[in-house]
């Protein structure tokens, strides 16, 4: 898998800059700006599309103590970048969006946290992957067209070319979503009770 310099690199040179970087630190406007859009950038890549890679699910920690208009107060995942959904204890497939449990992400003195009804809730979400060595292809290419992006104007001064990258990021975001269908398999529709009845 591709390193966080060789992503830099290969953004650069779709910026039609060919000379690449060998780290954050060298003295170069090239590896500066990288190293200032970088780490941001991945978050929000990691957080525009749920990434196969980067999905947990944990059972939340309840702390008590819920707000009004709630029935629970649970503590936010630590390295939780999005929260995707509430879930139930057992639940696998995602649910419908008429069967999606409600929450809202607050504050308490001690960080983040999550209001919800659900009794022992569980949570899918996205956590905050660092280590480039866990990164898909698809995900690398994606960073790299959003990173170009926001090189293009400060290295370029050409908005055609940041307009170009920015339709290559959302194509790749495309492709990313059609493979993550293909690589998941979700547990079979249950039998409608009308065919059940009938057997």
């Amino acid at each position: 898998m591709a390193s966080d310099i060789e992503i830099c690199n290969i953004a650069l040179s779709r910026v039609a800059h060919t000379q690449p970087i060998v780290s954050f630190s060298e003295r170069s406007k090239e590896a500066e700006l990288c190293s200032v859009f970088y780490a941001s950038l991945r978050k929000l890549v990691l957080t525009d599309f749920p990434w196969p890679f980067a999905e947990s699910n944990v059972v939340l920690a309840d702390i008590g103590s819920p707000a009004p208009g709630w029935a629970f107060r649970y503590r936010y995942p630590a390295d939780c970048l999005k929260v995707r959904e509430i879930i139930m204890p057992g639940q696998r497939r995602p649910l419908t969006s008429d069967m999606q449990i409600p929450y809202k992400v607050g504050f308490d003195t001690s960080g983040r946290v999550i209001h919800t009804d659900q009794t022992q809730a569980g949570v899918r979400f996205t956590f905050n992957v660092e280590d480039p060595t866990f990164f898909d292809a698809l995900f690398a290419d994606a960073l790299a067209w959003r990173l170009a992006m926001d090189l293009a104007l400060p290295l370029s001064s050409k908005a055609d070319i940041q307009q170009y990258c920015q339709q290559q990021y959302r194509q790749a975001l495309t492709e990313a979503q059609g493979s993550a269908f293909e690589e998941s398999q979700d547990d079979p529709e249950p039998e409608s009770e009308f065919i059940t009845v009938r057997q």
